[in-house]
């Protein structure tokens, strides 16, 4: 999922894609326990590039010095995430488990084993649709994407017969990590930026940062309001393709010690034979999605935002919303889908945040 920009002073925008999107601002509350009076509070903001996309930390405080540095401890923080879960660096933990001979028992820092049991759970729940060990699968169609081809009916079968969170074995007392079979690979991208967003929300809570913004491409993390708001402003754009798009822009809310997340395939798609393709893989028949659909979650951790935002895009519209009601109903979902006529829906369920209303 994803690449974004800051748009305004006041405003942090991501738009959907497989990549996502929103837009952020401000809130309202006394940070008492840091005991400092609200004028004497100033914003600052920091960017850095992480885990290919660009990461996004605004905050308040009345030291800049002080400022500079939490940001700075901050982002090491976020690097040592990206050490722990990615799959693109070849020493990582993750591919440290993943290198590891079959049912070989492995130790686990305590990141990498809460996110793997966040994600086991995430597989129970969902039948399977979120999967952490679908690594074989997306490895496979990386290397298709570059080349601009499908891959064949047997590398997509061969792919699938090593995936399945149930030959991931993880021990709670121990906290350490078995692979059953040869040739696993595991992939967090579906839950590694939301599980990095409320990470860094926590650091910064624990060195006295009681408002904050952390976004992820398509994810963003919350804290308390900034002085003197109602909330942190977010932008929804949950599936805008372009500035004439009747969704564009349009739809603002508050957010306060919550995440957001939109997920779908307005820019991670490819086309090939003139046929569409979402970056956003099936676990259930190892392809790219070819159902245009968009989806933005608001929940109390980003490491849930983050990875049903996904789930409902896999599950489509109608199954996504039984899934989120009957699993997850204190999650809040916005659709968005296109159907076979090329019309655009739209479903925003109750308890979403209604949009702003801003005067001219």
């Amino acid at each position: 999922m994803k690449i974004y920009q800051l748009i305004a002073v006041t405003f942090l925008s991501l738009a959907l894609c497989a990549c996502k999107h929103c837009t952020t601002t401000e809130t309202a509350q006394t940070l008492t326990t840091l005991h400092i009076p609200n004028s004497e509070l100033q914003r600052f903001e920091y960017t850095e590039p992480h885990m290919g996309m660009l990461f996004y930390i605004i905050f308040y405080l009345d030291d800049k010095d002080r400022a500079d540095h939490i940001a700075e401890m901050a982002f090491e923080r976020v690097e040592q995430l990206n050490t722990i879960m990615s799959d693109y660096i070849p020493n990582s933990e993750l591919n440290h488990l993943t290198d590891a001979p079959k049912g070989s028992e492995i130790p686990l820092s305590d990141d990498l084993f809460e996110v793997l049991s966040i994600s086991k759970k995430l597989y129970k729940a969902s039948n399977g649709a979120f999967d952490p060990t679908m690594g074989p699968l997306t490895h496979l169609w990386r290397q298709c994407r570059k080349a601009g081809t499908l891959p064949s009916p047997e590398e997509v079968k061969e792919a699938l017969s090593h995936t399945g969170c149930e030959k991931l074995i993880l021990n709670k007392k121990r906290k350490t990590a078995i692979l059953k079979e040869d040739k696993m690979q595991l992939d967090l991208g579906g839950i590694g930026k939301g599980f990095t967003s409320d990470k860094i929300i926590e650091f910064l809570r624990q060195h006295g940062v009681e408002s904050a913004m952390v976004a992820a491409s398509g994810d963003i993390a919350v804290s308390n309001p900034p002085p003197g708001k109602e909330g942190w402003t977010i932008q929804v754009e949950t599936f805008t393709e372009s500035e004439d798009d009747p969704d564009a822009g349009n739809y603002i809310i508050y957010l306060n010690n919550e995440a957001i997340s939109t997920s779908g395939d307005v820019n991670q798609f490819i086309e090939i034979d003139g046929k569409r393709y979402s970056h956003i893989i099936d676990s259930k028949t190892g392809s790219f999605l070819t159902h245009r659909v968009g989806c933005t979650i608001i929940h109390k951790h980003a490491v849930y935002s983050d990875a049903l935002a996904t789930i409902a895009c896999i599950k489509g519209e109608k199954e996504a919303l039984r899934f989120l009601k009957k699993k997850y109903p204190e999650a809040k979902v916005r659709l968005a889908w296109i159907d076979e006529s090329e019309q655009k829906h739209y479903f925003t369920a109750p308890n979403f945040p209604t949009p702003l209303e801003w005067e001219d």
